[in-house]
């Protein structure tokens, strides 16, 4: 009985195996289906893909998370995973009716987005598409930017220089929460996530220009934070 059943679990495995060798091919389908705006057949094919990913970890495809995946070695899935999850938001958010699958699709994108080296990238594809101005449901693509670029902890050179938990930390992230309300504030928050994470990552590589960054960042930060705390302190006063 015993190696009847381990027999049937090997076929098991072996033949989801071979379906998870098909995933790909449903996702390029997807991807031309949605160049060629036929968006009901893109869906089919998107849920096909995220459908087998679920069965290869054996859950439901709602419960799909960036926790089941090597942040390194699965990068590229992930990055193709946050892509399909936005599509189907898209596409949903075409019909009034499926507005919560909207939601539910593009709360994925965002956990797929979130602490990613592709993080800016997703959060731009949100951008352009709000400032065409193309969702029926604008609010939510609009939070999703906010969550994705600015509402991350995410401060890459502020971290490399005094850590994460550092108050000094703290304040700039406080700092980049308030000029995220005006068009210029949040220009430069795209140039920041734009360059800095190449910054940090040439900086893991060569320890001589990462000593370099904290000398030359450490002095400009701190007077910065200083600047701002004393900026805050004094609109506080004198409303």
């Amino acid at each position: 009985m015993a190696k009847a059943k381990d027999l049937r679990d090997d076929r098991k495995k072996e033949q989801i195996a071979q379906v998870y060798r098909t995933r790909l091919g449903h996702l390029k389908r997807a991807q031309i289906l949605v160049r060629d705006d036929k968006m009901a057949q893109a869906v089919e094919a998107y849920n096909k893909y995220l459908g087998i990913l679920a069965l290869y970890f054996d859950i439901t495809e709602e419960k799909l998370s960036p926790h089941l995946f090597d942040k390194e070695k699965d990068l590229t899935e992930m990055l193709l995973i946050s892509h399909a999850y936005w599509d189907l938001a898209k596409a949903f958010d075409r019909s009034p009716s499926m507005e919560k699958e909207s939601l539910r699709c593009l709360d994925q994108f965002i956990k797929f987005s979130i602490g990613f080296k592709y993080q800016h990238v997703n959060a731009q594809i949100v951008r352009k598409f709000n400032n065409k101005k193309q969702a029926h449901n604008p609010k939510a693509f609009e939070a999703a930017y906010h969550k994705i670029q600015i509402n991350s902890k995410k401060c890459y050179i502020a971290t490399e220089v005094f850590g994460d938990s550092h108050p000094k930390t703290q304040i700039l992230r406080a700092f980049k929460q308030s000029i995220a309300h005006h068009y210029m504030g949040l220009n430069f928050i795209d140039w920041y996530y734009f360059i800095s994470p190449p910054l940090i990552r040439f900086s893991n590589t060569f320890f001589p220009f990462k000593i370099m960054l904290k000398i030359i960042f450490y002095p400009i930060l701190t007077l910065f934070v200083l600047c701002y705390k004393n900026y805050v302190n004094y609109r506080s006063n004198h409303h």
